[in-house]
């Protein structure tokens, strides 16, 4: 993902740094309401940093990049 260019409303944008569940700190415990049985709690939102065409960078959710089309 990190280096890849994706489609933000149609303009390019290049992934430079991604999130990562697996890199997570593992925060369990008694007091936390979101967890399930078995497995690890519920991720939060996947935010990504990305670089914009006039050189920006901003974090954004990665939900709405699409892959862009490589010829």
């Amino acid at each position: 993902m990190t280096g890849r260019v994706y489609l933000e409303r149609g303009h390019p944008v290049t992934v430079i740094i991604a999130y990562c569940a697996r890199r997570a700190p593992d925060i369990t415990g008694g007091w936390l309401h979101f967890q399930r049985p078995g497995r690890r709690p519920l991720a939060g939102p996947r935010n990504v940093a990305i670089r914009r065409t006039d050189g920006s960078i901003v974090v954004r959710p990665f939900r709405g990049l699409t892959r862009a089309h490589t010829v």
